[in-house]
């Protein structure tokens, strides 16, 4: 990996590769990177096979040297493979296309079918305490756990689904516009709350790598699925500290006290 080296370009010059949304860059982008990078790998391994004179199936690349399978001892190093290449008009570049499987209209009836070729599937679980005098909702733990796949890279995954969690920590809890006569009261950070590092309770991540995926090596998208069901959690953990619903979302410290003093607001 030392040897690979990835430059960002501008995307006004790179080839159309759709939006960064619905995760959906590693299963599009990275399903094109990976079948260009085998058409790469396929011609050097056709020219190894000629220097070799053995079938290319029998042949690895490892540590800069492509060598039979069945006989390490028998070799060429890859810089002299490239060289090859280059002498007799190889191509060692590549652009590939990645086309999703096309899917069919569910049945608007019953709304069955198969909508997306891929699903993320998960669970979230938290421990909160809450105030019954103040209303306020302290998240004390905070597990994640997601089929992924494959991470491709692990410690990006963590984060996703650590931000992802925090993120919808921040739907369930604080975050709410506010309108008055059609003006927003919610203009800014000081009146829109979002989590800050002293609201973030220890994150338990728990990666399951199923290879069940259609992304690259069996990955599959962990984007927005971090943060879309942290809110039910921490709804039903509040039920299960204090016997109240909450029914709409931010369940702020006023709501909190309304639901559980009812009597008390009718007077």
């Amino acid at each position: 990996m030392s040897q690979v080296k990835i430059y960002h370009s501008d995307t006004a010059l790179t080839p159309l590769a759709g939006t960064t949304t619905a995760t959906r860059q590693t299963y599009m982008s990275g399903n094109a990177t990976l079948k260009a990078a085998r058409e790469i790998r396929n011609r050097i391994l056709n020219k190894a096979a000629e220097i070799l004179n053995v079938n290319q199936d029998k042949l690895d690349i490892i540590n800069e040297k492509i060598l039979v399978n069945y006989d390490p001892s028998q070799y060429v190093p890859l810089v002299k493979v490239i060289k090859a290449c280059n002498a007799d008009g190889v191509k060692l570049f590549c652009e590939a296309q990645f086309n999703a499987p096309s899917t069919i209209v569910p049945n608007l009836s019953n709304i069955r079918g198969m909508t997306f070729p891929d699903f993320t599937f998960g669970a979230q679980a938290v421990e909160v305490a809450v105030d019954t005098e103040t209303g306020q909702v302290e998240i004390l733990k905070l597990t994640t756990c997601y089929d992924v796949g494959k991470a491709i890279n692990p410690f990006s995954v963590e984060g996703q689904m650590e931000g992802g969690s925090i993120y919808g920590m921040g739907y369930a809890l604080t975050e709410e516009v506010i309108m008055e006569k059609g003006i927003t009261m919610t203009p800014s950070f000081a009146e829109y709350i979002i989590p800050t590092a002293v609201d973030v309770p220890d994150v338990k991540v728990i990666l399951v790598e199923s290879g069940g995926g259609l992304g690259p090596y069996g990955a599959k998208g962990i984007g927005e699925p971090a943060c879309s069901i942290i809110a039910p959690a921490i709804l039903n953990a509040i039920y299960d500290a204090i016997g109240v619903r909450i029914k709409s979302l931010p369940a702020t410290p006023e709501k909190m006290i309304r639901t559980l003093k009812k009597d008390y607001f009718k007077k």
